[in-house]
């Protein structure tokens, strides 16, 4: 264990009574954090006020669950380790799960391996050692720390989809369970979830193909200036890691009641340290969980043309897209957004797109990275798609003409649908 785990671990649960007799406030007190409210009673708080006790920023709102999420900064510690993720995930406004991830191949790597532009790539030889031994150091810690707390821990499997399966250790304490995951050379993960949760074997709530139609149509939103929107689709921030892919997937099964976690979808597609996902991969990777569901992941190829979108999001349906970007199509993608929010005059829009079709190519030229976003919805009268992206909530809906779309595009599309 490294010595400033150590000492941290130490710290952490000098506080620590009997532990038959742990209270929220020691619980608090070892885990560096305001975790449990004076109660003890997670579950029955309003969602809000934990995601501000917790200094958590809302990551999704729709009409039936939210997520609250932050990637601390690098002083953070909660359990004596460092957290790189914390999500909080809510529904009817009353916590449902709190995650924490420490040392992964995504947060703990990805700020590293990217070169600049014009600069070589970074050696990595070492930051894979680094990372990888950082895995094992707080599993080990947070074990130690846990068990301290709470005593002896029970083995534990979760998530019966191939591939998408957790094996870790399971102590419970006044309706939470608190679950130590780890995969190999992937992530270390402390789940907090409802006991009564873990203890439900009554297996997949499957929803009828009608009852799923209807309600999916139902979040088709048609705006007077000829827009045609999905609403309420789960976001979810990739942060400052190349996991565009799995949160992108984990967009897409959230919208069809399937449950979902970007960390778990990155392991079983195969993301290198860092990010870096093709879709084919993440497609296999959620076949079986998907069909478990009741439900089907549709792969195809081509371009987003209109029929393809419209079918698509008439029904309800997002469509992830891969694409090639750079920060220059990002920042022209934002501007034309910015200024399309302004609009009143749609007809003067419209014709000021003019130029902006001539000129789609010229996109591509500067498009050197791969990437992953959501199809939402489009414009018949403008030629406008809708993109969403896994940046947090301001990016949730951004527009691009048809052949701007063409310009960048890929070739390679996938949907999920009964």
């Amino acid at each position: 264990m490294r010595p400033a785990v150590l000492l941290a671990a130490l710290a952490a649960v000098a506080c620590i009574a009997q532990a038959d007799a742990v209270d929220p406030e020691q619980i608090n007190k070892t885990a560096g954090g305001n975790l449990f409210p004076s109660t003890g009673a997670l579950w029955e708080e309003d969602a809000g006020a934990v995601a501000s006790r917790l200094g958590l920023q809302l990551e999704s709102q729709t009409g039936t669950d939210a997520s609250y999420r932050l990637y601390p900064g690098e002083s953070a510690r909660l359990f004596g380790c460092r957290p790189y993720s914390v999500a909080l995930s809510a529904q009817d406004g009353k916590p449902v799960a709190l995650n924490i991830i420490f040392a992964n191949k995504g947060d703990s790597v990805g700020q590293f391996v990217r070169a600049q532009p014009g600069q070589r790539p970074p050696r990595t030889a070492g930051i894979m050692r680094d990372y990888r031994r950082a895995i094992r150091e707080d599993e080990d810690a947070l074990d130690w720390i846990l068990g301290e707390l709470f005593g002896p821990a029970a083995p534990e499997k979760t998530g019966s989809a191939a591939g998408l399966t957790e094996r870790g250790s399971r102590r419970d304490w006044n309706g939470h369970s608190f679950l130590l995951v780890s995969a190999r050379d992937e992530y270390v993960a402390l789940r907090i979830v409802p006991t009564a949760e873990l203890d439900d074997t009554r297996g997949v709530d499957r929803v009828a193909d009608a009852d799923l139609r209807a309600r999916l149509a139902g979040r088709v939103e048609r705006r007077d200036n000829g827009d045609v929107v999905i609403r309420d689709i789960p976001m979810v921030d990739q942060g400052p890691k190349g996991f565009c892919v799995p949160a992108t997937m984990e967009r897409m099964l959230r919208h069809l009641g399937i449950p979902a976690d970007m960390y778990l979808l990155a392991m079983a597609a195969n993301t290198r340290p860092g990010g870096g996902t093709t879709v084919d991969d993440v497609v296999y990777a959620v076949k079986d969980k998907v069909r478990r569901h009741g439900r089907r992941v549709v792969p195809f190829g081509g371009r987003p043309d209109d029929e393809t979108v419209r079918r698509w999001i008439d029904q309800g349906v997002p469509v992830l897209w891969a694409l090639q970007t750079s920060d220059q199509v990002d920042q022209h993608i934002n501007r034309q957004s910015r200024e399309r929010s302004a609009v009143v005059d749609w007809a003067a829009w419209k014709t000021s797109l003019t130029a902006v079709r001539r000129n789609a190519r010229t996109m591509a030229r500067g498009a050197d990275e791969g990437h992953v976003c959501l199809i939402i919805g489009y414009n018949d009268e403008t030629g406008e798609i809708a993109i969403s992206d896994t940046w947090g909530p301001a990016y949730a809906e951004r527009w691009i003409t048809g052949e701007e779309a063409a310009a960048i595009s890929q070739g390679s599309m996938a949907a999920v649908t009964w």
